[in-house]
């Protein structure tokens, strides 16, 4: 069993112990990590707190320039997971391209994401095969292989100090992608794999066991209940939580390090070896700020190279933004209220619906490029149509409502549902205090009840289509889906060409009446 004593002041811990067991038991190792990358190769943007002024900050050549200024001989580098799927050289090259930049990292473990599965399951295991890192993923099996995606769990020696690190994939994968992509996938039990690698990290004598793992950082408190009597720290991703300093639960210290390369994740340890003890851990965010004297220049000649064939019709100037465009998944947004109208104008339907969680970037005022469109849409969906009737459709919004307030209020996150075509009031305390007739009204863009019996046509992506029942509940009625195969991004991009200015207004369309 290993043991921990977590102290919170490192000098502190220091002074207590003597000065032969510092030397000969007491080793010191520092862990750099980051997670959610989402092929954010090149640096971009990012708006000052509390002001109008722009910085660049993250991308390849940045990420790796800092983890170069910083790493030395004791270092341990883990990722935790997303690094596809987020601009278009990781949708064309199906992720060959971000493969061969981690490559560049001197990696010591990568645990799959759910974004990895963006193009297929039998795509990815192919182009792992050109990692040079140990590729974790324990829990998710390939039935027609029959074996795991990845390793489940690898040993490093870091300074005399020897890991076992076990690598969780998204609990919840099968919901977190399009079906077709995951149909060869069977989900491991979380409880077996974990007490399983922890009997193989004892037995090869391991004096700290870490967790590497894509589950977000809720999951990740609640193994730390779990399992805090044998694991030593969490290594996590998927929820894209900058954590400035560790969080700790149980003495187990979990990390994050937010998301897109805007962070370098640190975290120093002083550990007894002679005990199986982390003694002590600090742990920061540093901001990998675009920094000529820092920037990796092999590393930034190496994106730019792989871009440079599609990068001049990427950076085509299409539109312009009056204001900023910003996403949320708490709150309706300007963002997503745009391209659900555009959406709804596009295929002349009744309604519009997609999940806040698919756009993938914010956006300052001033001029859009294709290649800013690709990358607040870079997944690829295609446009499907629903059809159902008015009673299926105030069902489908009461179902998703009660989930995400209830959410709200538990976790602090969803993924919120944007609608074009229609303005919903209801009361959020009714919901949380189980009162079923918590709808005030559903209306129509034209200010007309949800008529029960007519049939009203919904447009969304074949994402949300798939994970219908995930999102909007049992409705009553088959859900059938026809799809278009017509690319959301395209339906954006000929929007913001046809517009050419766009204002950035954004209305009240989701009303919590208790709030008003």
């Amino acid at each position: 069993m290993i043991r921990k004593i977590f102290f919170i002041l490192l000098l502190s811990a220091s002074a207590a112990y003597s000065q032969s067991d510092s030397v000969n038991t007491i080793k010191d190792v520092t862990i750099f990590h980051w997670n959610d990358f989402h092929s954010r190769n090149l640096p971009y943007r990012v708006t000052k707190k509390d002001t109008d002024s722009t910085y660049y900050v993250g991308g390849t050549g940045s990420m790796l320039g800092y983890l170069k200024k910083y790493k030395t001989d004791n270092s341990l580098i883990l990722n935790g997971g997303d690094d596809f799927q987020g601009t278009p050289i990781s949708s064309l090259t199906k992720g060959k391209s971000q493969v061969e930049l981690l490559n560049l990292y001197g990696l010591d473990a990568f645990v799959v994401g759910n974004h990895e599965f963006d193009y297929g399951q039998f795509s990815l295991d192919s182009v792992l095969q050109l990692a040079n890192f140990d590729v974790l993923s324990g829990n998710v099996y390939l039935k027609s292989l029959q074996r795991t995606l990845g390793k489940p769990w690898v040993t490093k020696t870091v300074n005399g100090v020897k890991f076992g690190i076990i690598g969780l994939t998204a609990l919840d994968l099968m919901t977190l992608t399009v079906p077709k992509n995951v149909t060869d996938v069977q989900m491991l039990d979380t409880d077996s794999l974990i007490n399983e690698g922890i009997n193989f990290c004892k037995n090869e004598k391991c004096n700290v066991i870490v967790l590497l793992t894509h589950i977000g950082l809720d999951n990740d408190k609640k193994l730390a209940e779990k399992y805090y009597k044998d694991v030593d720290i969490i290594v996590g991703g998927h929820s894209h939580t900058s954590l400035f300093k560790p969080t700790i639960k149980n003495n187990v210290i979990i990390v994050q390090a937010g998301s897109y390369a805007r962070y370098l994740g640190k975290l120093d340890l002083k550990i007894d070896v002679s005990k199986d003890t982390v003694l002590s851990g600090y742990g920061k965010l540093i901001e990998t700020v675009l920094d000529s004297n820092v920037f990796d220049v092999a590393a930034g000649q190496k994106v730019e190279n792989m871009v440079a064939g599609i990068q001049k019709d990427l950076m085509k100037v299409i539109g312009t933004l009056k204001k900023n465009w910003f996403s949320s998944y708490k709150e309706e947004s300007n963002l997503g209220q745009w391209q659900a109208d555009a959406l709804r104008k596009r295929f002349n339907t009744d309604i519009a619906v997609l999940n806040a969680g698919g756009i993938r970037k914010s956006l300052p005022k001033g001029d859009i490029t294709i290649n800013d469109m690709w990358e607040i849409n870079p997944f690829g969906n295609t446009v499907v149509i629903i059809k159902l009737s008015g009673k299926a459709v105030k069902q489908m919004f009461k179902n998703n409502l009660q989930t995400f307030v209830k959410e709200m209020d538990e976790l602090g996150s969803s993924d919120l549902s944007i609608e074009s075509g229609l303005k919903i009031e209801y009361d959020s305390k009714k919901i949380l205090a189980g009162d079923e007739n918590f709808i005030v009204s559903i209306k129509t863009a034209d200010g007309k009840d949800i008529d029960d019996n007519k049939i009203y046509t919904i447009a969304t992506n074949n994402y949300l289509g798939g994970q219908f029942k995930k999102y909007y509940g049992d409705v009553g009625e088959e859900i059938i889906l026809n799809d278009t195969n017509v690319i959301d991004r395209d339906v954006m991009i000929d929007a913001v060409t046809e517009q050419k200015v766009i204002e950035g207004s954004i209305e009240s369309r989701l009303v919590d009446v208790s709030k008003k």
